[in-house]
């Protein structure tokens, strides 16, 4: 699962402000996390993980030494950020390559995987190259590329089929309609509307 090749390997990296931060990053600092096989083992302890969503690659660090994780036999990884645990897994029915990795947020800390309704979100990186006859960049002598960060909502059903949702109560009333109930009883509490509360949306529909 590990491939001891990285872009960092001349010298640890302490953090990642100097190559896209958390513009490219899940964050700018080295994360306690862990990496599970296609077996269920799971690298984690004395290892720490970073995402680059602009390469699709999961960075561990060991000791003094940085390895980029070779992600095709990855299940599924976790990240642990103020207190808060983000899980990425792979989903099939939206990308059969196995290319991406999605951040599952309903994710089900003691069933793992769901097999039943999932939201996960894509975040894909795409660089704008300098344009140097453009104004601001001349005025500023600023003229590095610039990434252009993207993000997709997804509601997985537990026919594998899916579909595209913005973050917002509307349209998960919409997309979910088929849990009207649940949906209607759990909205019933208000509060705001953001990633944490969708997650919690989809727990409470899979009890």
């Amino acid at each position: 699962m590990l491939n001891a090749h990285s872009q960092f390997n001349k010298g640890v990296l302490s953090d990642f402000m100097g190559v896209g931060g958390d513009s490219r990053f899940f964050n700018n600092n080295w994360l306690v996390g862990g990496a599970t096989n296609n077996f269920d083992v799971t690298i984690s302890g004395d290892y720490y993980f970073n995402y680059d969503f602009l390469g699709h690659e999961l960075h561990a660090k060991w000791k003094d030494t940085t390895i980029i994780v070779n992600t095709n036999y990855v299940k599924r990884f976790f990240l642990l950020d103020a207190n808060v645990t983000h899980n990425f897994v792979k989903c099939a029915a939206i990308d059969q390559q196995g290319k991406y990795f999605f951040e599952s947020l309903g994710y089900n800390e003691e069933k793992g995987d769901s097999s039943k309704v999932q939201l996960l979100k894509l975040r894909t990186i795409k660089v704008i190259k300098a344009n140097k006859n453009d104004y601001l960049a001349n005025y500023s002598g600023d003229y590095s590329d610039k990434l252009d960060n993207n993000i997709v909502y997804y509601i997985v059903l537990p026919d594998k089929t899916f579909k595209t949702v913005k973050m917002s109560k509307k349209a998960f009333i919409s997309a979910l309609s088929m849990y009207k109930v649940k949906v209607d009883t759990y909205l019933k509490n208000g509060g705001d509307w953001n990633e944490a509360t969708a997650g919690d949306l989809i727990r409470y529909i899979n009890e």
